[in-house]
């Protein structure tokens, strides 16, 4: 397990310059939040979130609109996933989301269409944000692990691709 909350293929032991540059003064990072660019990169962001260790239990928070860039409309988590499971498999249509792995570990793969990139999630202290018009799935779920979602919007089917070739003709034909 490894506590670096950096993209799996592109490991390094320096924050990148648009990260570290977005420091604030509680000590969380948040890369500043122009609109996304889904098409390079995928647009997903690690975050670190802010932690206050005491002997006691330690304490992280988030905020709408400070460290993660959405207001808060709808909050659910996924536990007991049995192991093997896949969960997700969609792209949301307008739908920021953010993942944080409040116990255990999994990863996300997310796909732009052109890119896909891993993310191994295993701390409480950090998250990744998915902006809308990204595929994601989530497996490699630890035993006990629990996979805390924060969404933009409130549930809405319609709101979601459900099937892979879909979301890629929508995303190639520019009418998402």
């Amino acid at each position: 397990m490894t506590s670096d909350p950096k993209p799996l293929e592109s490991r390094s032991d320096e924050p990148s310059p648009d990260r570290a540059a977005a420091a604030q003064d509680d000590g969380s990072r948040v890369t500043n939040w122009p609109e996304l660019a889904t098409r390079s990169g995928g647009g997903c962001e690690l975050v670190d979130l802010p932690r206050i260790t005491d002997p006691r239990g330690n304490l992280t928070f988030v905020e709408s609109d400070r460290h993660i860039p959405f207001p808060i409309s709808r909050v659910f988590y996924l536990y007991d996933v049995p192991g093997g499971a896949v969960r997700a498999g969609h792209a949301l249509k307008t739908c920021h989301q953010f993942l944080v792995a409040m116990s255990g570990s999994f990863d996300v793969l997310v796909d732009n269409g052109t890119e896909q990139a891993r993310y191994r999630l295993d701390r409480s202290y950090y998250g990744l944000h998915i902006p809308p018009l990204v595929w994601r799935e989530l497996e490699n779920f630890s035993s006990g692990s629990v996979c805390l979602a924060l969404a933009s919007e409130v549930y809405d089917e319609s709101g979601y691709y459900r099937n892979y070739s879909d979301f890629v003709e929508a995303i190639t034909s520019g009418s998402p």
